[in-house]
This record gives structure tokens, sequence and C-alpha cells, in this order.
């Protein structure tokens, strides 16, 4: 009757938008999307006047059209609401909803039963077009949510077997549905058929392991967990109700003690005080999940004595209808035994949410009733997940609390944190101007989180046991979790080869479970970013999630505002380790391995840094083949200086792996032994089959200086003579490496180094020619002024030149040792331990060579006593520091300021003005003297003119050290809001140069400040 099903799909648009004018190019976009023929316009006249003639054959040609009419650009379908199949489905949901707000179970259901009657076939059936695609499933999404509804409420009327045979064939239908499949299993359990039950599962889990690659969800994971231990909650609690009702009792358990919060709960107890004389309060409660809000709440009411808080939350899920949160914490029902609340529960009953008069309305009967019940009595209320609210209920928490001004009420807020364009962030800032207390949770301090673990333990935590929590990153929640899962047992070893923490299986399933708030697309964002390196960038994810950056923005912001994942000048990283463990234990270790693969050539065709491509390289065992030799072979002298570690790792898989390219052999092992040359490493082996294939007579030449001079370092001189001589006898090898080989025989002979490769007073030719001779580039210089990547691009420019490299480390000038110092200080800044490592001990067996400013031995010092300090070995890292007094003044005060902080963290405060006093009487060092003495003095000023005075030199990471010491230091005089602007430029100057350990200094001292003003 309605013809093609171009036609069809055109009446189907105008249907879904009945009474309102569609335009003919949303028309066509509908029916053709980006594919619309050149006809496209004269095709939908032909059609409109085709629909008109089957929707009123009565109507001539020269009658106005009345039900199919043209207005304007476009077309309107004149039609009663009711006629549209899908109008009465959404109006029978909503009745489905009021009824359920009522209590009318009956009327509920059939609602829904009249609801599911309209789906005879499957919609739209036929019709084609990405409209008719897009509703199809938007569609069917409804009706599995209307089943999934009818569902609990007939398991919570007692329908078992009623619904266990409605629900099998869809649950078989949509596998990975996993709210189905939740209520199926459930449905089995409470049939008597655990079992099967139990078995479902697995094979759910296979399927979706096979199919997605990855493991079930953690609501139906913890489904499965319910039904494995028999849990009693399995038959108790109605389905259909929400997760938190009005209680009597926080949520947070009782023995839950609570650790630190100090001026949170100072704060919460002098307004208790103040309920006992009728004065009113209102605190706003924010922060990531498992924080300890709830507990914070629960201790600071814990004197409250017999007035007794009500709670209420609302849930992510089960949004039913406006003011919710707010009537279920003031236990407003249609049966309540109270008549003030029956009135007021019938007065809100048919309220819809964008009535915004009805709302107010509403608002104004819950403020009468809750000034008619604080005449009885104060009260405190507690909404919690607030981030969910509906907005009437947002509205109405502002409203309570400008009463609590002149009303004896307690009202807490507690929310997660959520992205800027939230609805809650305008509540927020509108609250702050009623008076109410905002307290944003920070996580728990290393001695905070050390005094938790000796709550749980009963005794001293071990030092597994304290670098196993320091993954929770002072969350009490999954510090809680990671000793629960241990059992009383201590950790296994805290890293594995890959460097990547090993959790227990138990706290990873745990923590897992606890990220079932999540939507979809995060969890699908998180599980890709947990794959990555700890720091990572958006662009990588869109390299990994073969996306643009611009389609999954909203959900990085999701993630940040959750707490789960933070930003640092652009980077990206998980604010919680066993967060970013627990995800990736999501994946099958089979899947990992092709995805680490896959990810390091995504990464390597969009540029990203190479240490980065190297990481996804090592983070499984991943076979070497073609590519993996091609891109180290390119990238090799761009990684070492870097990641000297991994470099060597890699090269060692691809040099022992037997599949690396011919053409590449050669130009791997020379990699191979000038990078284990400049970590003083054994490079016998690979500099031997480089000599022994190679035709090429400057490779020999260059391969038999290395291994002469590697062997004379380790007292071969004997040996090391002899091979050099016979290299001289040889021909082929350039001027270059023949005078080279002339001055390590020199130094073999004379037992003393040569001045430029030749002994003192002897003329001699330039060893090097001119054009290839390194720039003149102070490595000291860079460092201080935080350009942190030239000495790394300076060490790859002479790892790259065989000549250069070892006419620097015959030279003895310094300028190899001091430049590793420099790159040591470097990787130690960027919590990098184990590089930092060992580029010290790149120059461990080399003699310094002229005062500790020309050689590197200032920085070699620091560098282990930062290393020292990031283990919290804070006494031997002064004694480290102190060496530097010994130095010339030149040298020694730029670093004076840390030696400072840690002497007054120690009380070495004599020892401290020694320092400072160093500093004042030199001139040329006035912003480390102001620094010395802010800390010394404990002056925020002093640290304020030191900042000002680097910030004019351009000198961002001088700044970002001089605000640091202003943040402690005001934080510890009780002036948060000033530290906290202090502490962000702090850690912007140091995001930049990715600064981590410095970023976690920062922070800590911050929070130590906070505290001692607290006290």
């Amino acid at each position: 009757m309605l013809g093609s099903a171009q036609r069809r799909t055109l009446l189907a648009v105008l249907a879904f938008q009945a009474n309102q004018v569609v335009t003919r190019s949303d028309l066509i976009d509908a029916i053709w999307g980006d594919k619309a023929p050149a006809s496209a316009n004269g095709s939908i006249y032909t059609y409109v006047s085709s629909l008109r003639s089957a929707l009123d054959p009565t109507r001539t040609l020269r009658d106005a059209a009345t039900v199919l009419a043209s207005s304007g650009p476009g077309y309107c379908l004149r039609v009663e609401a009711e006629a549209i199949d899908v109008v009465r489905f959404e109006n029978l949901r909503e009745k489905a909803r009021l009824c359920l707000r009522g209590q009318d179970v009956t009327g509920a259901l059939a609602a829904l039963d009249d609801a599911l009657e309209l789906f005879q076939d499957e919609p739209m059936a036929g019709l084609s077009g990405p409209y008719a695609e897009t509703q199809r499933e938007r569609l069917k999404e409804l009706r599995l949510e209307v089943v999934e509804r009818r569902a609990k409420i007939m398991l919570d009327a007692g329908e078992h077997q009623k619904v266990l045979a409605e629900l099998a064939p869809v649950a078989a239908a949509y596998p990975v549905r996993e709210g189905l499949q939740s209520l199926h299993l459930l449905t089995l359990y409470r049939c008597g058929q655990r079992d099967e039950a139990l078995g479902a599962f697995e094979r759910l889990r296979s399927a979706t392991i096979d199919e997605l690659g990855v493991e079930p969800g953690t609501d139906l994971t913890a489904r499965y967990e319910q039904i494995r231990a028999d849990d009693p909650a399995l038959w108790h609690g109605q389905v259909t109700g929400p997760p938190v009702t009005a209680t009597r009792t926080p949520r947070a358990k009782a023995q839950e003690s609570i650790v630190g919060r100090h001026c949170e709960l100072a704060s919460i107890r002098t307004a208790v005080r103040g309920l006992d004389e009728g004065r009113g309060c209102s605190f706003w409660l924010e922060g990531e999940p498992g924080i300890g809000k709830s507990a914070l709440i629960t201790a600071g009411l814990a004197q409250a004595g017999a007035c007794a808080p009500a709670t209420a939350g609302a849930d992510q899920l089960e949004q039913r209808g406006p003011l919710q949160v707010v009537l279920d914490c003031l236990d407003v029902k249609a049966n309540s035994a109270d008549a003030r609340r029956r009135e007021v529960a019938r007065a809100v009953r048919t309220i819809a949410a964008d009535d915004e008069t009805a709302v107010a309305a509403a608002i104004d009967l819950v403020v009468e009733l809750v000034a008619d019940l604080c005449r009885e009595r104060p009260l405190i209320l507690v909404m919690d997940d607030l981030q969910w609210a509906d907005p009437a209920s947002l509205d109405a928490w502002r409203r309570l609390a400008i009463e609590t001004r002149r009303l004896p009420i307690l009202l807490f807020g507690v929310s997660r944190r959520v992205p800027a364009d939230h609805r809650l962030d305008a509540v927020r800032a509108q609250i702050v101007t009623t008076g109410t207390q905002v307290h944003n949770l920070a996580p728990l301090s290393q001695e905070e989180t050390h005094l938790l673990l000796v709550e749980l333990t009963g005794d001293v935590p071990s030092p597994a046991l304290v670098e196993l929590a320091r993954g929770a990153a002072g969350n009490p929640l999954f510090v809680r979790d990671l000793v629960s899962a241990l059992g009383g047992n201590e950790p296994p070893d805290v890293v594995t080869a890959e460097g990547r923490t090993i959790v227990p299986q138990p706290a990873l399933e745990s923590i897992g479970r606890r990220l079932g708030f999540l939507s979809a697309a995060a969890s699908e964002l998180l599980r890709w970013a947990a794959l990555l390196d700890r720091f990572f960038t958006p662009d990588d994810l869109a390299a990994a999630l073969g996306r643009p950056t611009a389609d999954f923005d909203h959900v990085i912001a999701e993630v940040e505002a959750a707490g789960l994942v933070t930003r640092v000048r652009g980077r990206l990283t998980f604010r919680h380790p066993v967060v970013r463990e627990a995800l990736y234990a999501r994946t099958p270790t089979a899947i990992r391995l092709a995805l680490h693969r896959q990810l390091a050539e995504a990464l390597a065709d969009v540029g990203a840094p190479v240490e980065r491509v190297a990481f996804q390289l090592l983070a499984a065992p991943i076979p070497v083949d073609k590519w993996f030799c091609a891109w180290l072979a390119r990238e090799v002298y761009q990684l070492a200086p870097r990641s000297p570690l991994a470099t060597l790792r890699l090269l060692q898989r691809v040099t022992t792996s037997g599949v690396v390219p011919l053409a590449l052999r050669e130009e791997l092992g020379i990699a191979t032994a000038r990078i284990k040359f400049w970590l003083e490493r054994d490079l016998t082996a690979e500099a031997s089959q480089v000599a022994a294939r190679t035709k090429d007579p400057e490779v020999l030449a260059e391969i038999c200086w290395l291994l002469a001079f590697s062997r004379l370092l380790r007292g071969g001189a004997d040996q090391t003579r002899q091979e050099i001589e016979e290299t001289l006898e040889a021909e082929g090898a350039s001027s270059g490496w023949r005078a080279l080989n002339e001055a390590l025989l020199t130094r073999v002979q004379t037992g003393g180094w040569p001045v430029d490769g030749k002994p003192a007073g002897e003329p001699h030719p330039t060893l090097i020619p001119p054009q290839r001779t390194m720039p003149a580039l102070d490595p000291a210089e860079s460092y201080w002024l935080g350009h942190w990547d030239s000495p790394q691009k300076d060490l790859t420019r002479r790892l790259r030149s065989g000549l250069t490299l070892a006419r620097h480390t015959l030279d003895r000038s310094g300028a190899l040792r001091r430049l590793s110092g420099v790159t040591a200080v470097i990787a130690a800044h960027q919590g990098r331990p184990d590089d930092a490592r060992t580029h010290l001990m790149s120059v461990w067996a080399s003699a310094p060579a002229g005062g500790p400013g020309q050689d590197g031995t200032d920085f070699m010092l620091v560098a282990n006593a930062m290393l020292a300090e990031a283990e919290d070995r804070q006494a031997v890292a002064f004694d480290m520091l102190s060496g530097l007094l010994e130095f010339e003044d030149e040298v020694a005060c730029p670093w004076l300021p840390g030696l400072v902080r840690i002497a007054v963290e120690l009380g070495e405060y004599a020892e401290a003005e020694l320092a400072t006093s160093r500093c004042e009487n030199t001139s040329e060092h006035r912003a480390a003297a102001l620094r010395c003495r802010a800390v010394l003095a404990g002056d925020p000023m002093a640290a304020f003119d030191a900042a000002e005075y680097v910030r004019t030199a351009g000198n961002r990471f001088g700044e970002a050290q001089a605000m640091e010491d202003a943040a402690a230091l005001l934080a510890g005089r009780g002036e948060t809001v000033k530290a906290e602007e202090a502490l962000q430029v702090a850690l912007n100057g140091y995001g930049e140069l990715g600064a981590l350990t410095d970023i976690r200094r920062a922070k800590r001292r911050f929070v130590r400040g906070r505290e001692r003003a607290c006290r």
C-alpha cells in the first residue's frame, strides 16, 4: 500500500517527529545519508505525493493536504500522538515508572505488558537508510530495557519460574548484554538451579573472551561470586529498588576507623556541637571513589548522640523521577505512617521533570516539611552520590543548605568528582555563597597510609607491603583491598621482569569490581590505556583506538573527573597503579601479547617518543621480527640516552633471537658494542662477532679500539698492547682511528692519560676531522634552565659517531662523564631510577678528571641523593648532599636549597644554617640564597622573591622549585588557597619537564604543611 522501502522510511521519519516540520535536507540525510543521488529532491517530492494519496484517499488535487502538509522548507505529519506506536510505547514506559513510584506493582506490570505487545515484529523491518538503522537499534534497546524492568518486578513478586521461562530465550539471543545475563543468573539461582547458573556464567565468560578479548564486566562477575558463595542477599532485597535507600546509619562500616582527615573531622565535630545548640551547617564532600567520604561522615557523627542521621543516595541507572534523592532521604512515601510525608508523596507523584513550575512548588513543600520536622528535633541529612542526582534534587539540596542558616539541620552533600561541564559544577559554585563548607578529600599521605597499614595488620608493615600499598596512591579503600587479599601473608616480589607491580589476584578482582560505575566507553578507553606506558597522551590513545582524539575527549574528561586518571601538562597517567594493574589483568595474556606488538607499530607510525615504543616491545615477550629489528636499528641511538636499560634489554633480545636480517646484523652489532662500552658493560661477545664478520676496515678499526680500551680498563695492559700493535699494522683504517689507536698505545706504554690523545708536549694532528667536531654544549646549563632534551640529544650525537665517542672517552676532558651525570639527574627527576643508576654506572670505572664542576661529580652526588630520598632514606640523602659543602661555591650553591630542605626536615639546623650562609655570602647565587632562607626561616615571601628572580631569567625549572617551597610554607601557615595556587604553578613547571619525582615531593610537602596547620 505504501510502496517502496524509501517511501516507507520517509513516513517513519515524519512519524517519529509527528506534528513537527522535518526539512527536505533532513529527510534526504535520513533516507540516503552521504550517498544521496542527484535526483534526491525530486524523489522526496514524489514520495510525499504518493503518501498523501495513501493516507488521505478522499483528497483531490485541489484540496489542501491536512494529514501530510507542506510547511516552509519541509513537511509535517499531523496526527494524534497516540496514533504513533513509538509514542504509545514511551507513554506506557513512563506510566509504569509512575506506578512503581506509587507502589502500584500491578499497574506497572500491566503498562509494561501493553508496551511489549506493541512489538509484534522487528522495529522498522525492511526499511533502509541510516535513520532507520539507528532507530531500529534504539527501539531494540528500549524493548530489552522493558523486558529487564518487567523481569525485575516479577522477581520481586516471587514469580521466579515464570520469569525463567520468559527470560531464557531472550538471554540466549543477547549473550553480551550483561544486565540481562545477570538477571538470568539470579533467576536460575532462585529457581533452585545453582549449578546451571554457575555453568551459564562460565559459558558466557568463554564466549566473551573468545569474541571480544575481554573478561565479563564487574557487575556480572559480582553476581557470579554471589551465587558461588550462596550469598543470602540473593534472596533478600528488591531487584527493582534503589541501591541506597533512606536509613538511619551511614553506609560506611562502623569498624572502619578513619586515618588522617584532621581538618575535616574537626569541622564536622564542631558542627555537631553546634547542632546541639540549635545551629545548622552544611557540608559538601567531594573526592574519588573509595577516598573515605562516607567513613569521614561516620567518624564525624560518632558523637551526634540521639540525633541519628538519615542517608540516601542517587543511582546511576535507576532515575525514578524528580526529587528522588531528597524524598528517599526524608523517607517520603505514599504509605508512610507520617501524614505529612504522605501528603508530600501525593503532591509529587505525578510531577514531570520538565515542568519547572510544578518542580519548584514541590521543592517548597519539601522545605516546609523539613522546617516542620526541625521543630521536633534537629535533623542530620546525608545525600550521597549526588553526581547522579536529578536537577530537582540538586536544587532542593541547595535550598536546604540556605535553610541551615536558620534551622537546626546538619546537611551533607557527597559527590564524586565530575567534569567541568557537568550540571553539578554549577550547583557547587552556587553553594559556596550559602556558607557551605566544601572539602575536596585528597589521597592519604605516605605517613597516613603507613598508619592505616598498622591498623589493618596489627603490626609494623614490612617494606614489601609498604611498597605494594604505594600502588593504592593514598586511596584507603584500595589499601584495604590489598591487605584483605593477602590474608595475613607477605606480598610477593614487588615487580615483574617487565617492571609491572605484582598485585595479588583477589585484590585485582576486587578493585576491578569497584570500577563498575564506569560507562562502557570509559572502560574500553582505560583498558587500552592500561596497555600503554605509565605516562601516555591522547595521541597515544588515538593510535591505540584507531580513532581521532575528538571522538573520546569526553571520555577522558569522565575518567579524569572520576579521579582514575590525572593529567600532567598534556600527558595522562593512572592516579592509582593498582587500578592500572586491575584493568591490565582483564585482558588475557595471549591477547595482550598481540596488542603490545600492534601498539608498538601504531605508536611508531604516528611518531610517538621512542621510549614509548620500546615500552610496548618490552612489556611482553613479543617475538622478534623484521619490523622489530628495523625499528631498533633506526632508533637505538635516540633511545639509549633516554632509556639506557631498555636499550640494553632490546638489543639483547634482538641479537640473541637468531632472526636479525643480514643487512642489519653489523649495524646492530656496532650499536650494541658502542652502548655497552659507554655503559661500562662487557662488550667482548658482541664486538668479537662484528670483528669476525665485517669486511669494512673502518668498522674493524673501531671494534678493535673499543675492545682494546675495554680490556685496558679491566687491567689487561699486555693483551691491549698486542691488539693495538696488530691493528696499527693492518691497512685500510682512516687517519682518525689510526691516531686514536696510537694515543691508546701511548696510554698503555706510559701508564698516564695523554692530552687530546697524544703525550704532553708532542705535536699531534687533529684526531677528528673538523666537520665532525662536536658543537660546544654545556649540559649543566641546559639542566638548570630546564632544557632537558639538550643533554640527551648531545649524548645521541656522541653515540652515533664512533670516532666522537672514542675521542671523548680518551681525551679525559670529563665531558662524557659530566654528560652522563646530568642525564642521571634528569632520569632521577623524571621518576626513572633504573635509568638513573645505569647512567651512573657508566662513569664509575673512570676516575674524575679536573675539578668537580667540570667532571660532573656534583651531578653524580645529587643523582644518588635523589634516588635515596625517593626510597625514603632521608638521612642517606642528607649525608650525600652535605658533601657538596666541600666543593667550590660556584658548584655547590645551586644545589644547597635541597640540602637545607632535607636538613630542616631532619632537624639538622646547624647544617641548614651553614648552607644558607654559604649562599648568602655569594652574590652570584641570589635565588639559591633566597630559597635557603625561606625554608630555614619558614618565610614564603622569600620563596616568592626567588621565584620572581629566576622567572625574569626565563628559568621555569627554578621557578617551579621556588614555588614548591612557597606552597609548602603557606600550607604550614594554614593559608590553603594561596598554597594551592603556588603548588599549581610548581606542578605546571615540573609537568613541562616530566619531573614526576618533583611532583610527588611537592604534593607530599603541601599535604604535610596542611596537616601541621590543622594540628
